[in-house]
């Protein structure tokens, strides 16, 4: 009897974890589509859960200028406060070529070109499954 209580809480977590896990992924897409609508270049989505505990998904994003980089991050932060997810920590100041937003289970990067570049942050997180942007671009 013991044995059948641990399976179902097992089971319970894992129903848990998957409901959690599917809740990031809108608030990722939805992140998505806030950077795409103010121009974002490049944007990739990688799915960190299975690499790391920090987070579910990094968003990194390619902006043109230090004024769009702020641009996409506050309509970033907007839609995700529509959803009453508010932001944990923001880095980099009005004028740098890099900020990230920290939403707990999404953190974002928004960078310059020559920033991404020098960095390569798609490189570090190669084991990440990156998500194909039809996916969030026709769910949203």
């Amino acid at each position: 009897m013991k044995e059948a209580s641990n399976i179902l809480s097992l089971k319970s977590k894992r129903i848990k974890q998957i409901k959690e896990k599917s809740n990031s992924f809108e608030l990722a897409k939805t992140a998505c589509m806030a950077a795409y609508d103010k121009k974002g270049e490049d944007i990739t989505l990688l799915d960190v859960s299975k690499l790391t505990v920090i987070a579910d998904y990094f968003l990194i994003i390619t902006a043109n200028s230090a004024p769009q980089i702020q641009s996409i991050a506050k309509s970033i932060v907007e839609n995700l406060e529509n959803y009453n997810i508010n932001l944990i920590s923001k880095e980099g100041l009005p004028d740098s070529d890099w900020t990230i937003l920290d939403f707990g289970e999404i953190i974002i990067h928004i960078m310059s070109k020559d920033e991404r570049a020098f960095y390569k942050l798609e490189s570090f997180w190669r084991n990440a499954t990156f998500i194909d942007n039809k996916l969030w671009k026709k769910a949203s």
